[in-house]
């Protein structure tokens, strides 16, 4: 009779050894193939719960991993010449984007605080440009779309729809400097129909008109107007409230 019985639960070497191989836990500096380093947790050899990557092209993210990709809350920054890192972006990531809630900060200098989605700024945002405009209301995909309002450097404003990152459909636009509301339709930010009003603060303003905008004596204006093809093809559009009161609470 054999003296020898082989057990039961007999694992292969190269099997075994595959398995303690597996990462899981914290691992402290786990190098890729072009010398990308990762400092975090683990499971099932992948990245998952906190950890810090740092890229050899010198971008680094430190916040939530979920089954290898950047996804949770983080932070993204990028390592300048001088060996600080200037943040990026700030917020909440789904499947390695930015998706949700979150800050941007551009190397221009421009600043956007607002929801993403697939890395794209998209839904109700804030955005300040760095030559002192501001912007704010809907993006679609990285464009202003929707209802918003954009502040131009020297404080006239308009206020209302967008499209393709331009002024389209029913708007306001105030002259600040002269003191005058002009109310009407755009089309590829032009406008091509549209009525003008003084404003109460006319006079206060810097270049105020000599005299006031006679009263309208077309008859029935109103009535012209709202038979317009051109006006009747037109939405007003709503503001969706509970977005706009996340973001102006955590601003």
């Amino acid at each position: 009779m054999p003296f020898y019985h082989p057990p039961k639960t007999f694992i292969p070497l190269l099997i075994a050894a595959e398995k303690k191989s597996v990462k899981n836990g914290l691992h402290h500096a786990i190098f890729t193939s072009r010398f990308d380093r990762y400092i975090g947790e683990w499971k099932n050899d992948l990245k998952e719960g906190k950890g810090q990557f740092l890229t050899y092209t010198g971008k680094l993210y430190e916040g939530d991993w979920h089954k290898g990709f950047r996804h949770g809350f983080g932070t993204l920054s990028k390592k300048q010449e001088n060996g600080i890192f200037r943040l990026e972006y700030r917020g909440e990531w789904i499947r390695g984007k930015p998706d949700g809630a979150g800050w941007r900060y551009y190397d221009n200098g421009d600043v956007y605080f607002g929801f993403w989605k697939s890395g794209y700024r998209h839904g109700y945002g804030k955005m300040w440009y760095s030559n002192g405009t501001y912007y704010v209301g809907y993006w679609f995909m990285s464009k202003k779309q929707g209802l918003g309002m954009f502040v131009q450097e020297k404080g006239n404003r308009y206020e209302g729809h967008w499209k393709d990152d331009v002024k389209h459909g029913l708007g306001r636009f105030y002259h600040m400097h002269t003191g005058q509301l002009q109310e009407g339709c755009w089309q590829r930010d032009i406008c091509v129909k549209s009525k003008m009003s003084d404003i109460i603060i006319r006079q206060f303003c810097d270049l105020p008109t000599e005299y006031p905008i006679p009263p309208e004596t077309l008859y029935n204006s109103r009535a012209i107007l709202e038979k317009s093809k051109l006006w009747l093809r037109q939405k007003v559009g709503e503001i969706d409230k509970r977005l706009k009161y996340c973001i102006d609470q955590m601003y």
